[in-house]
């Protein structure tokens, strides 16, 4: 029975405990370190606020008392005055030695237990003299009372715990003993009273839990600050001792008083112990030349006391051999009005740097042949003025290389490119351009008015078509390719810088067409190969209204798994007058005429509606479905109603769903792109950039785009044997993960792919050594094939 009473004691306490919120006030489950902090706080502030109330006890007690004088217990009321005066005193002399304390628990306790006699002997004045006084008496008692009531709960608010215990000792003793008055005597006031002193003590007693807990809050907020900066200096520790941000200091003349080793092994070579050692003199004996007017930068800062940021320095070591890029910030230090030295940051730029300058390099040049790429040509033609500029252009394609690379392999290939290139450089010296435009085709690109004379004063074009027929000796191989050069001249042939290199194209077909290894100027006659093109565009209307277009699909594959992760749809015509036409000519064609928007809806609907036939075993991811966008469609196109709409219709989840856009669309309308994506992707449909690395690749597009994917271009997978590939295609794939981005390799075409982009982390392989693109029916086998093969 006893047991049932304390178990049901302990559910009305741990109740009213809930019911009170008196958990997250308590001490003991904070750390003992934070716990007796939080103590020796309460206790003192309690100690401070209430010495003075303690002192006026001795005027209090009195007055209480002696409402009762003359009533019969003048002995019993000398008594009670002389205890509480000494009980004050003793309390006074007894908090001088408390609020020294450590704030142990036991401490606490101690300080409770003061409190509680302290409010017990208050409060037994008020049982002993109150019955027995009438009218005036009683308000004196009463209003005392509250006064102590008021004032104790006040002072004792730093200390919670024994706040309620001051506070409940006063507020049953302020109800119990006018009620049990009032019942006695049958006085209504007395009962009035015992109302008011039961509804002020609750209201007391919810503001002092209020206090209490804002008390706990700001302590929890406080600690949480103290652990937050014991980390933030442990951060700065272990930053200082491992990171790549430096503090250095100099005195009012220069001379280096603070420098961190890194930089001081730098300017090592710089041995110079006497007094004119400075911090400028140590740079500049290490400074590359190509930093010479960024150092002149820090030196005026120097000499003129201003504040400077952001230098970069390129120090070289001789020691060492090496160039490290350094980024300098300075501020003059004034003292007393008086100049003292500086101080500022030394930074290790060095990996930033060279990372800027290869994505500065992927931008504009081949990364194969180091020769510039399309997007460069394209910009230096569109700026090109036919009242200023003469120009011609040399498009030269390879005669054979498609039999190099299947004879003797890609890197046999690659290699012949790159001598390709140098050959062709050497011939145009630095009177033209050399640009890779792709695969095996060159444009060079003459300054007529460079006034550039060939050697042995044969044309150009002849000496680049015997330069080229020359044997290339690439390991032990003796290969001998030729070259078919088709040439066109601004502003005699054009006056559109762009429409230079189609006429250059024309003329290179005429040439290729009519025997190879030779050189074709363009006619306009050449229009008529434009006539081909008319024929495309109708048979391609054609094509659509036939449903002549459709969708094959080559998987994507999880490089952790080897399972397969999605499918890129890319559109297929096979047209019964002309046969099998490649998207690489139909598609400009498309866009030209403005058919791509409905070709863009019909593989869009199709790709959707295809990708909710695919089953995989429980438990395993449904693949995405890849669409190709051309710029045309996201620049002038409604994409994001398209899209949308056909998701509604075909039922396809959004998540299930991804666009491909290419570089190029980033450049004719930024904004609006930007726009355009964010507004697919709050469709939550997925965005991938595609041929990452052969056109406008910018890290401003990568981090200001809403996109998901990055698909690193095949021309760079083909290249992985050489090891400055790797380093790219490495430096690509980190710069994905580092921004939270899936990257894909296409073009994988061998099982030395696959490794090698494993070990690199590439999320997802696409390729020929998984699959060639197959119809929309085989693409269930072939996902159910390497489900198998992975399982």
């Amino acid at each position: 029975m006893r047991a049932n009473r304390d178990g049901l004691f302990r559910s009305f306490l741990a109740h009213s405990r809930k019911a009170l919120n008196l958990d997250g006030l308590s001490i003991e489950k904070l750390p003992t370190t934070a716990a007796n902090g939080l103590r020796r706080t309460q206790i003192r502030g309690a100690i401070e606020q209430m010495r003075l109330f303690a002192t006026g006890t001795t005027v209090f007690a009195p007055i209480v008392s002696f409402q009762a004088w003359n009533q019969g217990v003048n002995g019993l009321v000398i008594i009670w005055t002389l205890v509480m005066c000494v009980f004050s005193w003793w309390l006074l002399l007894r908090w001088r030695e408390s609020y020294h304390t450590n704030g142990s628990e036991k401490e606490m306790a101690a300080f409770v237990t003061e409190t509680q006699i302290n409010a017990s002997l208050y409060c037994l004045g008020m049982v002993l003299f109150y019955p027995l006084v009438t009218g005036n008496e009683k308000t004196v008692i009463c209003a005392m009372m509250i006064g102590s009531l008021a004032l104790g709960t006040i002072g004792f608010s730093h200390a919670p715990r024994a706040a309620f215990w001051y506070l409940g000792i006063h507020a049953v003793t302020m109800t119990t003993v006018p009620l049990i008055t009032g019942l006695y005597l049958n006085n209504h006031s007395d009962l009035l009273l015992a109302a008011l002193a039961l509804v002020g003590g609750v209201a007391i007693c919810n503001a002092t839990l209020a206090s209490a807990r804002n008390q706990m809050k700001a302590f929890n907020d406080q600690q949480s600050l103290f652990e937050q900066s014991e980390v933030v200096d442990l951060l700065l520790k272990d930053y200082e001792e491992q990171g790549v941000e430096w503090i250095w200091r100099t005195d009012a003349t220069g001379r280096i008083t603070t420098c961190p080793q890194p930089v001081l092994e730098l300017l090592s070579d710089y041995d110079d112990d006497s007094e004119e050692s400075t911090l400028l003199r140590s740079l500049s004996s290490c400074v590359d030349e190509q930093g010479a007017t960024d150092f002149e930068r820090v030196a005026l800062a120097f000499r003129r006391r201003h504040e400077f940021h952001d230098v970069m320095l390129p120090l070289y070591s001789e020691t060492t051999g090496t160039l490290r890029w350094i980024m300098m910030r300075g501020r003059p230090q004034i003292e007393q009005n008086e100049f003292v030295g500086f101080r500022g940051i030394f930074v290790d730029a060095t990996t930033r740097v060279e990372t800027q300058k290869q994505v500065e390099f992927l931008a504009e040049k081949d990364p194969l042949t180091e020769a510039h790429n399309r997007n460069f040509i394209q910009k230096h033609l569109e700026e090109l003025d036919p009242l200023l500029h003469k120009f011609t252009a040399y498009l030269l394609d390879l005669d054979g290389f498609k039999q190099v690379n299947d004879s003797y392999g890609h890197a046999i290939g690659d290699q012949l490119l790159q001598q390709v290139s140098e050959r062709l450089k050497q011939v145009v010296q630095d009177a033209g351009i050399v640009a890779r435009l792709g695969g095996d085709e060159f444009l060079v690109l003459i300054d007529d008015t460079s006034g550039f004379t060939p050697r042995n004063q044969d044309p150009i074009s002849c000496d680049m078509l015997a330069t080229l027929s020359k044997p290339f000796f690439i390991g032990q191989y003796d290969i001998s390719i030729s070259a078919s050069i088709g040439t066109a001249k601004y502003p005699y042939d054009t006056t559109n810088g762009p429409s230079l290199l189609n006429q250059a194209d024309l003329a290179l077909y005429t040439a290729k067409q009519s025997g190879r290894n030779k050189c074709v100027h363009f006619e306009q006659s050449m229009q008529a190969v434009l006539q081909k093109r008319l024929v495309v565009t109708k048979r391609l209307r054609h094509a659509l209204d036939a449903g002549l277009i459709n969708p094959h699909y080559q998987p994507q594959i999880c490089s952790k798994t080897h399972k397969v992760v999605g499918f890129e749809a890319l559109a297929r015509w096979t047209d019964t007058e002309l046969g099998v036409v490649g998207p690489d000519v139909f598609i400009p064609i498309a866009e030209e005429t403005g058919l791509i928007h409905e070709i863009g809806e019909r593989m869009l609907t199709s790709a959707c509606t295809d990708a909710l036939t695919w089953t995989v075993p429980d438990g395993d991811p449904l693949p995405v479905v890849s669409v190709n966008v051309s710029p045309v469609q996201v620049i002038r196109g409604n994409m994001v109603q398209v899209v949308k709409s056909v998701l509604e219709q075909t039922g396809l989840p959004a998540q299930r769903l991804e666009i491909e856009v290419t570089e190029s669309v980033l450049i004719e309308d930024t904004v609006g792109t930007n726009e355009i994506l964010r507004a697919l992707s709050d469709l939550g449909v997925r965005i991938a950039l595609d041929d990452f690395g052969t056109g406008y690749s910018s890290l401003s597009y990568l981090r200001a785009l809403p996109l998901h994917r990055l698909k690193i271009d095949q021309s760079f997978i083909a290249d992985l044997d050489d090891l400055e590939a790797q380093s790219v295609v490495q430096t690509i794939i980190d710069l994905c993960h580092r921004l939270k981005l899936d990257v894909v390799a296409e073009g994988v075409e061998t099982r030395q792919n696959v490794d090698v982009l494993t070990k690199m982390k590439c999320s997802v392989l696409q390729g020929y050594y998984f699959s060639r693109p197959v119809p929309a029916a085989e693409t269930q086998d072939l996902l159910e094939n390497i489900t198998r093969s992975a399982a």
